[in-house]
């Protein structure tokens, strides 16, 4: 395979650094906390060297990484690696509390990790709501020289093959959010003061561009799934969506608030009810035919895409008008390539995906939000043009989707991750050493969520990180022990109803997605379960990834399997990457590989700012 060698900074720092491949790479990034409008509307947000997403970083597997964070905000910060698994160097996985202490106003950290990995990663603020703000941006790993490929199950032509080594080695980030025009610490004082979640956006962005749709009350009852048009019915007299295309806060507060006791008179009518359109920008993806190694010889362009979910609550389909996408990696891995029209994405996934252009001209890309407490999408365009031919007039692609991000047609294949099969093999232990089974739902609030049982932000000390004094025996609703090189099963249930999918990150560590189920998971372990349901697993060649979403829970209890390995000792967050929910407190510290305990440096033990 055709490696594409970085070398140097990817950007103009202050930082030394030298071009000898066995030096550090050394990256600077610089948080700041500025004005701009990213959809049209100005506030606020958090700008990385100046802009939002932050810029890409670029190395190559095998290099060691500096990351130099300067924080020129008012507030504390930190810098998360998402994916990276930090092999060796716990302390650089920016997690306040936890891996080490925040970034004051003022102050700058030094994050030194190697680069043990390839694929698709990004970078994001690991405190409070700043990943609301903007704190993100992509990060690229590109593979050693003769790492296998699976390029030949999409095409056997040598050429063909070369030209999507030369795209997937120059691929594109495409990073997808949701907006809101208020900062996240308002946005959580709202929550707090209306005692429930505010699931209601003003904008979906594609790279930071986007603009502010108000949809016709027409438009939006088209588009209304058959369980939106049950949930309006809860409450006669109300069956139409917001201004925002919302549910209105009413019907949130009965549904989303499972039970609790809401006050929306806390809610500004903004939040909900208040629509104006911008005209905003929007990102356009440029790719010109016969400029670059990827056209190959029978005149077609491939150009590679990593598609970002960087999203605080959503889940969205994705698709590219009249453009089939060939999935090749999933969450920085390579797989057995899919064919397909269609992904769907939440928070934190990452998908690598390779298209085919043969006709000049402009294609849609779309992202439209699943969840059935609004209706929202973004658009941004991929303009493939030669010089040599011209570009159709009034030409409008035809999409697969609509803004509801329903299929179009039964013809439209969307990506399956129960067929998600890595490449090459990636086998998983037939058994578990120890089981952890973990509760999920709310505990005292509706704005307050548990994984296990407790909120995690009432006891996270943050000047006093776990990693800096694990206690070998501690095993309770906060923090669970494990000892080197063994097999760990976490199944999580969820009996509280109703409660979403909850897009679950481990750090460091990717898993295995053994097995998922409706009821009640009535076992002490999943070979107990498996004797009695085996057609409910799969040890064989199950979907490895960093994060899995567990399964929706709106009519009755559900249950969900994973499994991994113990290879990387350290203290590690596991977490719901739904914003919210891990404010709430929906997360806990696994004490991986207790028995091997890294001994953290002095700079990041005694580190003040």
């Amino acid at each position: 395979m055709l490696r594409k060698l970085v070398s140097g900074l990817a950007w103009a720092t202050i930082l030394p650094f030298s071009l000898s491949l066995d030096s550090p790479r050394q990256f600077q990034l610089t948080v700041t906390w500025e004005n701009r409008s990213p959809d049209g509307f100005s506030r606020n947000m958090i700008l990385v060297n100046g802009q939002s997403p932050g810029p890409a970083i670029e190395i190559n597997e095998g290099e060691e990484v500096w990351v130099t964070v300067l924080n020129q905000m008012p507030f504390p910060t930190t810098m998360h690696y998402h994916g990276i698994e930090m092999l060796n160097t716990p302390w650089s996985d920016g997690v306040p509390g936890v891996t080490q202490r925040e970034i004051p106003p003022g102050g700058s950290f030094l994050y030194k990790w190697k680069a043990t990995q390839y694929g698709a990663y990004w970078y994001h603020a690991h405190r409070h709501g700043q990943l609301d703000d903007g704190q993100y941006g992509p990060l690229t790993i590109h593979p050693k020289e003769n790492t296998p490929t699976p390029f030949s199950l999409i095409s056997q032509d040598r050429n063909t093959i070369t030209a999507i080594e030369n795209a997937v080695a120059n691929a594109k980030p495409i990073q997808l959010t949701e907006w809101r025009h208020l900062p996240s610490d308002d946005i959580r004082k709202i929550e707090i003061a209306a005692n429930m979640e505010v699931p209601c956006y003003d904008s979906l962005l594609i790279n930071g561009k986007g603009k502010v749709d108000c949809w016709s009350a027409n438009k939006t009852a088209s588009l209304l799934s058959p369980e939106q048009k049950q949930l309006l019915a809860i409450i006669p007299g109300i069956n139409s969506m917001t201004a925002k295309s919302c549910l209105p806060a009413v019907i949130d507060a009965k549904v989303i608030a499972a039970g609790f006791p809401t006050n929306i008179s806390g809610i500004p009518p903004q939040i909900f009810d208040i629509c104006t359109p911008t005209t905003g920008s929007q990102t356009v993806i440029e790719i010109k035919k016969g400029e670059s190694e990827s056209t190959a010889r029978n005149g077609t362009t491939w150009v590679a895409l990593n598609v970002i979910g960087a999203y605080s609550t959503i889940t969205t389909t994705f698709s590219i008008d009249e453009l089939p996408m060939w999935v090749y990696a999933v969450d920085g891995e390579y797989i057995i390539p899919q064919l397909v029209n269609a992904i769907t994405i939440t928070n934190g996934d990452r998908y690598s995906v390779l298209v085919q252009l043969n006709t000049v001209g402009d294609y849609t890309i779309r992202h439209a939000s699943t969840l059935p407490v609004q209706l929202i999408a973004g658009q941004a365009t991929l303009s493939y043009r030669d010089g040599r031919e011209p570009v159709p007039k009034n030409q409008t692609s035809k999409p697969y989707i609509n803004e509801g991000g329903t299929a179009l047609a039964p013809t439209v294949v969307f990506y399956n991750q129960t067929m998600q099969k890595a490449f090459p093999p990636s086998p998983v232990a037939d058994n578990a050493d120890q089981t952890f089974i973990l509760t999920m739902g709310n505990t005292d609030a509706a704005y307050k969520w548990a994984l296990n049982g407790t909120s995690q932000p009432q006891t996270l000390d943050v000047d006093n990180p776990i990693l800096f004094k694990p206690q070998p025996n501690l095993l309770n609703n906060l923090t669970i022990t494990t000892r080197n090189n063994t097999w760990i099963d976490l199944i999580f249930v969820a009996t509280h109803i109703p409660q979403p999918a909850h897009p679950i990150h481990k750090h460091s560590t990717k898993m295995w997605l053994i097995g998922s189920g409706h009821g009640v998971f009535k076992w002490p372990s999943v070979a107990a379960a498996k004797q009695e349901i085996p057609q409910s697993f799969n040890l064989v060649d199950p979907p490895k990834r960093d994060g899995f979403s567990t399964l929706d829970a709106s009519r009755g209890p559900t249950w969900t399997a994973v499994r991994y390995h113990v290879t990387n000792p350290g203290a590690w967050f596991l977490h719901c990457h739904i914003q919210s929910h891990l404010l709430g407190g929906m997360s806990i510290v696994i004490q991986d590989g207790i028995d091997h305990w890294p001994t953290t440096p002095p700079e990041y033990l005694n580190y003040k700012g």
